[in-house]
């Protein structure tokens, strides 16, 4: 296992026994250092070989590069560490990796554990491809014998899934692997070409109940300054006739009729009488002005809810799914850094949610997303493009919200080696000149849109595509649930009417047995 990864070391083997063993290594490194050696009559001469680990079309084999003397030095001048990896001749390198789309996507050839793959079109795939195109090398790729990103075990400090392949020297490099600090005992990684967060995705926020609908045109306050201002206003009407009655001896309007006078202006119905008075015909259409104005205001805004109606707040952080009553949340079985996040966090907020955490498959947690109040923990690309390309239909619209709050930004993706292997370098200067020419983000971008738009067009053509409409905007036709509130208030208005016409019968057959006598209802608008 050690001369797998040797690249830089020389062997020597002597043709003459007569130069002695110990001064052997300070001969050998001074003709390296180019100094001058002193002259022997000798001719014993010293073989220098290196163990090339791709020369023999792709496999390890010992060559000979130089040959040594004390009186010629090195016979050819060859470079003694040429380079090894310009050229891998073909070497069949073994990959592990999981399939997580946009990044790595592949059909599996057989069920068994840990089975070879076939890779197809995606982000890391384009990658492997053109580097291993400009570097001669082949690849088998395989899943991780438990199908497991990898996490670790404290007692053992074993890993498992891609990780504990890479430990165990089961494979020489995996595709993306997330950048944890743990991992690093036990991998190498590459320089970082793309990152992805944690996210959480939810049904979109539905509307308010619209029981409410009449009222949400207004604030309370504004409700409250509305309601009072025809009872201040008809007080003051009565008010200024009777001021003008002292001076004039005239007959005003009784203070009842005058505040239902204000009210019924706020209705938009008129008094039967206008005040005899330009004082108070004056404040009255003033008054009727403003009613006016509240009116219109009043109708415009509640078009615009009934349009466009309010919704619930979002929810985009952890603390606001703690908060919410109600809410259940997933994460899905593939136990990577994402996992490991979650379990090793010392934050209150992020272990309370872990210990609630329910793993569920994939079709699992989307079932759960699109029935409500259920919110799926999971990586920003990769579920991306499967909302794009499962979950929206062909106007764009989808029923899905992605949380705003990201978390969990561990640096990025790179790609994981055996410890120690020679070879890592190389392979990341390639995928540099890759991120350089910005091939990374123009492949995710592509990637992500024609496997939206081929989904849509393959479940179209199937007659699946999703129905899912969006609701927020166009014509709206008014049905029962946008204008219950009125129904409920005129229930109400019935029920109180009802309640009110029990008092007075009571209290009127009580005053009627206390004094024999049938009282008159007509009072109540005699001016006295």
């Amino acid at each position: 296992m050690a001369l797998k990864n040797q690249h830089k070391t020389l062997y020597m083997a002597l043709q003459d026994s007569h130069i002695q063993q110990e001064s052997l290594a300070t001969t050998f490194i001074t003709a390296i250092q180019g100094k001058k050696m002193v002259q022997s009559t000798t001719t014993d001469q010293i073989l220098l070989y290196q163990y090339c680990l791709y020369c023999l079309q792709g496999n390890p084999r010992v060559k000979l590069l130089d040959i040594w003397s004390q009186t010629g030095g090195f016979s050819t001048g060859h470079n003694l560490f040429p380079d090894q990896f310009a050229d891998f001749n073909g070497h069949i390198f073994n990959v592990v990796s999981m399939d997580w789309f946009p990044y790595l996507e592949f059909t599996r050839d057989s069920d068994a554990p840990g089975s070879t793959v076939t890779a197809t079109d995606s982000l890391d795939y384009r990658m492997l491809r053109d580097i291993a195109k400009s570097l001669n090398f082949t690849y088998i790729m395989r899943m991780p014998w438990d199908g497991q990103w990898g996490t670790s075990n404290e007692e053992t400090g074993n890993w498992s899934g891609t990780v504990g392949t890479l430990q165990h020297h089961a494979a020489d490099f995996s595709m993306l692997l997330s950048w944890i600090e743990a991992r690093r005992g036990v991998v190498d990684y590459s320089r970082i070409y793309s990152s992805e967060p944690l996210v959480m995705v939810m049904s979109k926020p539905l509307p308010l109940p619209e029981i409410l609908s009449i009222v949400k045109p207004f604030t309370f306050e504004l409700w409250v300054a509305t309601f009072i201002s025809p009872i201040v206003c008809g007080a003051l009407l009565w008010l200024f006739q009777r001021l003008v009655r002292s001076f004039t001896g005239r007959k005003t309007t009784p203070l009842g009729l005058a505040l239902f006078d204000g009210w019924g202006i706020l209705l938009q119905i008129g008094p039967d009488k206008l005040p005899w008075s330009i004082t108070g015909q004056m404040f009255l259409g003033w008054f009727w002005l403003f009613t006016m104005l509240i009116a219109i205001t009043y109708r415009s805004a509640m078009v615009a809810h009934l349009t466009l109606p309010t919704k619930s707040k979002p929810i985009d952080s952890l603390a606001e799914l703690l908060d919410a009553d109600g809410w259940t949340w997933g994460y899905e079985p593939t136990y990577g850094s994402g996992w490991e996040w979650l379990k090793m966090n010392e934050n209150p907020v992020v272990k309370e949610v872990y210990q609630h955490i329910q793993v569920l498959d994939l079709a699992e947690q989307m079932r759960r997303v699109l029935a409500g109040r259920f919110a799926f923990i999971t990586w920003k690309y990769y579920i991306r493009s499967i909302i794009s390309s499962q979950y929206t239909n062909n106007f764009g619209y989808t029923p899905i919200y992605t949380a705003k709050n990201e978390f969990f930004n561990y640096g990025g993706y790179g790609w994981g080696y055996r410890k120690g292997a020679p070879f890592r370098h190389r392979i990341d200067i390639a995928k540099q000149n890759l991120i350089e020419a910005g091939l990374i983000n123009y492949w995710m971008d592509e990637l992500i849109d024609t496997r939206a738009r081929e989904t849509r067009a393959k479940k179209a053509k199937e007659g699946t595509l999703s129905e899912q409409q969006d609701n927020s905007g166009g014509l709206v036709i008014l049905s029962m649930s946008h204008l219950q509130g009125c129904f409920y208030l005129l229930i109400i208005g019935c029920v109180l009417a009802t309640l009110a016409l029990v008092g007075e019968m009571v209290a009127f057959a009580c005053q009627e047995k206390d004094t024999g006598e049938k009282k008159d209802f007509d009072y109540l608008t005699n001016d006295k």
